[in-house]
């Protein structure tokens, strides 16, 4: 038997795996919803006899390293690490060496140095700064959850990662040092910033006395990815999955706030706002979201800028608004019912309106077309028509406007951008994408009937020879072979996904409006041709400009 089978006949993975998704009985095995795509059908099994979770639909998952590997994107070297540890099985010391990789394991240091800092807090000479956590309402029970520490020397833990084994190049590469024997977060209460299995990946440092920055951050590494990695979601996503909603706060000190407060499906963001993989992440364990980020300007752009990548995720989101723009930590330790204010929750419509207000008076008309302006650039993004109309509903009510109204607008304003969305596309030529509409949607006729020019007229505009020869084609039934059908096909799928959510009238409105722009074309070089050469004081000048002002009302194209 090698290593990773030994690891492996001693992993359980019902219990690896259900730390990352929700799983239901199914016969002998059980199912969930794939961790490693988005699907509305459970294909991911998961397997005690075979010791294997595996997705039917994308083929990804395999055995407990394979699947930890896949779920951390890490390499089989610290997956294998991470499940030893777990098993109980000792890796030979030279194993990374015959491997031909550095010596020690990156985890290995986060782990000593969470352990190093955790017993620094606890020493006699740093009792002040265990009190400072202890003055702020935390608990020692909550301090031992979150593993929260102190580093108050700034030599002795680069000296015991040596005495561990680690080479003095491979310490600094950490992460947690500036340079031989000087400790980064020296000075600083430690938060251990963990990953989605509970291992230690980085540490925030907070500042106790005055001094800049008040937060210190570990850098991106192989293994921390800030935009990946939501603070305390290894302690919270249990309570997450049983209770059907997350709470999303800024920062360590609010997440441990809420946890100290018994609301325990509370998690922080380390960067400036919610990441599309955070809400991957979320969306494996609840559909039902809280925002609850600072009340200062900073945390309400956070907030907006979290609700843009929010957008078409089928989730149910809300929006906390603290009184006197109180971040968690404030509010709880003022005496605030934090439950109370999530029964106030507010739907991004009305967050969106509330924010509003404060900019426009919303009781006057002038007010109301002001915040509507800016609402509709939200809800042109909506794809779900569902969605959109509970907005749009929502709106009418609070600002007192009619809905038939609102929906008239929005349907104006999402058109026009859909136009102007053509108009400007340079990925591919109007013309590319005319044929891409005439192969996909059956326009041939449609595009004889209202191009108002012949054929070889058209051949002057960049890349024409695209419809001529499908034209050509559709007629003789035959493939010339002139066509890049690669390209075209590569256009007929962007269209597709550009067109998901539209009604055809507005996919045909599409069609003409680029039907129109090759029409302008085709009119300019006509109209160059018969007056370049006339004097523009004769009266056959005037005849032509006279033909010329009939053709354009006839086509539709301006005459100037």
């Amino acid at each position: 038997m090698s290593i990773s089978q030994e690891i492996e006949s001693k992993i359980n993975i019902v219990e690896l795996a259900g730390r990352y998704v929700q799983m239901k009985k199914a016969g002998v095995n059980y199912k969930a919803l794939c961790p490693f795509h988005s699907e509305k059908t459970a294909s991911f099994v998961i397997s005690p006899v075979k010791n294997l979770a595996y997705c039917f639909s994308c083929h990804h998952g395999g055995g407990p390293i394979r699947f930890l590997m896949e779920m951390e994107k890490i390499e089989f070297s610290e997956a294998l690490h991470i499940l030893a540890k777990e098993a109980g099985v000792e890796l030979k010391t030279d194993y990374y060496k015959e491997r031909g990789e550095k010596t020690g394991d990156i985890y290995d240091m986060y782990r000593i140095a969470t352990d190093f800092y955790r017993e620094e807090i606890l020493r006699d000479e740093n009792k002040e700064k265990l009190n400072y956590l202890l003055n702020r309402g935390i608990s020692r029970e909550t301090i031992d959850r979150f593993g929260l520490g102190y580093s108050g020397n700034p030599r002795e833990l680069f000296t015991r990662m040596k005495d561990k084994g680690f080479t003095e190049q491979a310490i600094i590469d950490s992460g947690i040092f500036v340079g031989p024997g000087r400790d980064k977060f020296y000075g600083r209460i430690i938060f251990p910033i963990a990953n989605f299995a509970g291992h230690t990946v980085a540490f925030t440092g907070r500042i106790t006395d005055k001094g800049e920055p008040k937060y210190l951050n570990s850098p991106v590494s192989d293994i921390f990815n800030k935009s990946a990695i939501l603070y305390g979601f290894h302690l919270a996503k249990s309570t997450i999955a049983k209770e059907q909603s997350v709470i999303i706060v800024e920062g360590q000190m609010d997440t441990v706030a809420l946890h100290q407060a018994n609301i325990y499906n509370t998690v922080g963001i380390s960067g400036t706002a919610l990441t599309k993989e955070h809400i991957t992440l979320i969306k494996r364990f609840t559909k039902k979201l809280y925002l609850c980020l600072d009340g200062d300007k900073a945390g309400v752009e956070a907030t907006f800028k979290s609700l843009e990548n929010l957008y078409n995720e089928d989730l149910d989101i809300y929006v906390i608004s603290l009184p006197d723009a109180k971040d968690p930590d404030e509010f709880i330790k003022s005496g605030g019912d934090f439950q109370e204010e999530m029964k106030k929750a507010l739907t991004p419509i009305a967050f969106y309106i509330k924010e509003g207000a404060k900019k426009y008076d919303i009781t006057q008309m002038t007010g109301k077309k002001a915040i509507w302006e800016e609402l509709k650039k939200m809800l042109k993004h909506i794809k779900n028509p569902i969605e959109i109309d509970a907005y749009i509903r929502e709106i009418g009510k609070i600002l007192n406007l009619s809905t038939d109204v609102l929906y008239s607008e929005l349907k104006n304003f999402r058109e026009k951008r859909i136009i102007e969305d053509v108009k400007k596309q340079t990925s591919f030529e109007r013309t590319e994408l005319l044929g891409g509409y005439m192969r996909l949607y059956g326009y041939f006729d449609l595009f004889l009937e209202k191009f108002q020019y012949t054929l070889e007229d058209g051949m002057s505009i960049p890349s024409f020879f695209v419809i001529k020869n499908l034209l050509s084609e559709r007629e003789s039934g035959k493939n010339n072979g002139a066509i890049d059908l690669d390209r075209l096909s590569a256009i007929e799928l962007f269209i597709e996904e550009d067109n998901a959510s539209l009604s055809q009238e507005i996919i045909t409105q599409k069609f003409l409006e680029l039907i129109g722009y090759l029409n302008k074309i085709c009119f300019e070089q006509e109209k160059k041709i018969l007056l370049e050469n006339i004097d523009p004081n004769s009266t056959e000048y005037m005849i032509e400009r006279h033909k010329l002002q009939e053709k354009a009302k006839k086509i539709g194209v301006k005459f100037n």
